[in-house]
């Protein structure tokens, strides 16, 4: 029997029924043992997200990293990595999880994604912090053209025109 077909019968064996899944996590298993020198590299198999994954050590002293198979023709979410984050994640491996890429011609590009950083906003809050910003552009923008005036008016007292003020009484 071959190495491949013992690989994908053993991972087959912990509950994975896509043929797809099982051949993207065995070329990044190959991958990660192969090309990467990965040290203690193990399959897993995570049925209430039915997601078969590869965990992995950089170097033999450092805390193992998640890799999860995608295929490149799948559009990722947030909540898909926040859902993977929560059901991968453990204290040994950290908060961090690895998307690794597979392409059709079996092209792997890994991207690590680490929980805990922040959010993106929604839509209507971007449009009004965008607009803020500008707002504060703005401003820097002219305070910065007019800093010697507003220095010099500020040195010397300023001139105020009659017409800006109002007695009280």
């Amino acid at each position: 029997m071959d190495i491949e077909t013992k690989v994908k019968g053993d991972m087959k064996a912990l509950g994975c029924k896509s043929d797809l899944k099982v051949s993207l996590a065995y070329n990044l298993y190959i991958h990660l043992v192969d090309q990467k020198l990965m040290y203690d590299t193990e399959y897993c198999y995570n049925k209430d997200i039915d997601t078969l994954y590869i965990v992995a050590r950089p170097r033999r002293n450092e805390k193992p990293n998640i890799y999860v198979p995608i295929p490149t023709h799948d559009e990722i979410t947030v909540d898909f990595i926040n859902k993977i984050q929560e059901n991968l994640c453990t204290v040994e491996t950290g908060p961090s999880v690895n998307l690794a890429f597979v392409e059709g011609d079996l092209t792997i590009v890994i991207y690590t994604f680490t929980k805990g950083l922040v959010e993106r906003p929604p839509p209507d809050k971007l449009a009004q912090l965008r607009v803020r910003d500008g707002r504060r552009n703005f401003i820097d923008n002219e305070l910065k053209k007019n800093r010697s005036k507003i220095v010099n008016d500020a040195i010397n007292g300023g001139v105020v025109d009659d017409d800006d003020c109002q007695v009280l009484e």
